[in-house]
């Protein structure tokens, strides 16, 4: 954190094409437990519906500290689910209510039977980009991250989660908007970028064994910007 407040700073004092907005981001993660325990669940019977995309929202700021050197700082936050959901037959429990003489409707109707699998990510990046165009500014860099991330697992009868801290790194082609245009009077431009974000963190609790958390893939992003 001390870095990236250290980074935000240099950029402010710079005051060469600094901006700061919000961004958001779509990526393909590896989840290699998820998937294994999917499979293992649905071996079993259980179909356990996993996401396909993770999506990242967050804010960060760029600024240039050379003419061909920008400078980026991020705080975000991705999420990552598994669901299984078992739904009582509405014809059934109807049946069932005929057939008892309406006892069955006493107790209420019969709820889902759900296992539910929440990942989430709190990551704080810095990047060095190298400027290859001006206008529009294209670039290519990468850069550290720290990551902290947990794990929640429920079922009917038991929750589990855990929780563990790591680095990573990030690396991306990026193409920014360098002239504003005027929005409620407001200089706004516009980003986006692609690449691939390694993010894979070792859970240290004690029944998690070696098991991981596991963000990384290919991403895409993009944001919206104040131009100061």
């Amino acid at each position: 954190m001390t870095v990236l407040v250290s980074i935000l700073s240099l950029l402010v004092l710079q005051g060469s094409s600094f901006r700061v907005g919000f961004t958001f981001d779509g990526s393909f993660p590896s989840m290699s437990d998820e998937k294994e325990y999917s499979d293992l669940l649905n071996e079993g019977g259980l179909e356990l519906k996993l996401d396909g995309v993770t999506w990242t929202g967050g804010v960060e700021a760029l600024g240039d500290v050379t003419e061909k050197i920008r400078l980026r700082g991020s705080v975000s936050v991705s999420n990552f689910h598994g669901t299984y959901e078992e739904n009582y037959d509405p014809f059934g429990y109807a049946i069932l209510g005929i057939l008892t003489f309406g006892l069955a409707f006493m107790f209420g109707s019969p709820q889902d039977e759900v296992i539910s699998l929440h990942d989430e990510s709190l990551n704080i990046e810095t990047a060095a980009y190298y400027k290859l165009t001006e206008s529009p500014a294209l670039s290519i860099g990468g850069g550290p991250s720290v990551v902290m991330v947990s794990r929640t697992l429920d079922s009917p009868n038991t929750e589990s989660s855990a929780k563990a801290t790591g680095v990573g790194f990030n690396a991306g082609l990026r193409i920014d908007q360098e002239s504003a245009g005027r929005f409620l009077g407001l200089p706004v431009v516009f980003g986006a970028e692609a690449g691939y974000r390694y993010c894979n963190v070792e859970l240290d609790e004690e029944n998690t064994g070696d098991f991981s958390v596991d963000f990384s893939g290919p991403y895409a992003k993009v944001g919206t910007y104040l131009k100061f």
